[in-house]
């Protein structure tokens, strides 16, 4: 991103407009993986075999049309999901429902999401992703 002229924290994930600029880049879609530890949530699994880094991804379109999706396998460890906490500045007594999920055992599990209006827009080449909504919000338009 940098040899781009995009001032990208290389221990960030991609900004919106360091997406765009790969996107522009690319004529096909590709994906973006392990990202490093810290640039996403706690409950991110951090990849045992290298660690420092996340077992997640991005799938970006091409043309400039940025994210499609996201995933990433999820941490299931009750210790891990607390150090992972703190380490991210988040406060564990907010998720104790979760965390006492994790303490009775939670399977290992992975998932991703995808942006229904954003591959809609991609799918039909629209400049906007309001254009694909079947009910956008559009500034100043009121609807009833």
């Amino acid at each position: 991103m940098q040899a781009l002229g995009h001032p990208q924290d290389p221990g960030a994930e991609i900004d919106w407009q360091g997406e765009e600029i790969i996107s522009a880049k690319s004529s096909r879609p590709f994906f973006v993986v392990d990202y490093p530890k810290g640039s996403r949530g706690f409950y991110d699994r951090e990849d045992p075999a290298d660690p420092g880094v996340l077992r997640n991804f991005d799938l970006i379109a091409p043309e400039g049309y940025g994210e499609l999706a996201s995933g990433s396998e999820r941490e299931h460890d009750y210790a891990a999901l607390v150090t992972r906490m703190r380490e991210t500045g988040e406060n564990p007594a907010k998720y104790g429902w979760y965390l006492d999920l994790a303490r009775r055992g939670i399977p290992a599990s992975s998932g991703f999401g995808i942006g229904l209006e954003r591959f809609t827009r991609y799918v039909t080449g629209r400049t906007a992703v309001w254009e694909a909504s079947a009910y956008p919000k559009v500034p100043g338009v009121v609807s009833a």
